[in-house]
């Protein structure tokens, strides 16, 4: 179980500063950017946290599994994810909180901040995973291009429990979270 004290903590609108500070070994500063979008919530395990950041994308994080930023248009013939703007894509990367590829529930808790980078529409997402499936130097040329919106993710706070631990599986769970965000839109979105 990883419980960290939070000493200073705020919610940040757009242009304000937002410090958190954490007692301990992992101390971290979560700051918010000026025209950033800055939140902080809960999640627990089984549980979804969903915020609008604007009328068509959503923050959404799911324990266990990952945070995203998905489309809320239901016309979108795709469904935008971020995973695909965070490499190594078929290796544990910052968009997963699951206690899986060999990291344990309290590794994951432990490691922040989280960057990641989000396509803002489904051709750009299309685009990254087309490239991410037949041509990797393309992809990582055109990443930073492609997925326009990037984040950081701070876990604050959080319970882990090995009680669903089996003979072959001694990862752990994460019972609860929570987390500071900020998020950075391109000024043309």
């Amino acid at each position: 179980m990883l419980s960290l004290v939070l000493v200073s903590a705020s919610i940040c609108a757009s242009g304000q500063v937002m410090k958190t500070r954490k007692a301990g070994r992992h101390a971290a500063k979560p700051e918010c950017a000026k025209g950033a979008i800055c939140f902080s919530g809960e999640v627990h395990e089984g549980g979804e946290f969903r915020k609008p950041l604007t009328a068509k994308l959503d923050f959404i994080f799911d324990l266990p599994g990952s945070f995203d930023v998905v489309s809320t248009d239901d016309k979108d013939r795709c469904k935008l994810s971020a995973w695909v703007a965070n490499p190594p894509l078929m290796a544990h990367h910052a968009t997963e909180v699951d206690a899986a590829y060999d990291w344990t529930a309290e590794q994951e808790i432990q490691a922040f901040p989280r960057e990641f980078r989000f396509p803002m529409n489904c051709a750009d997402f299309e685009q990254l995973l087309h490239l991410s499936e037949t041509d990797a130097g393309k992809y990582f040329t055109l990443l930073h291009l492609l997925a326009k919106g990037q984040g950081r993710l701070w876990i604050t706070d959080g319970k882990t429990t090995h009680s669903h631990d089996t003979m072959n599986s001694k990862n752990g769970a994460i019972e609860w979270v929570k987390f500071t965000v900020e998020i950075e839109l391109p000024t043309s979105h």
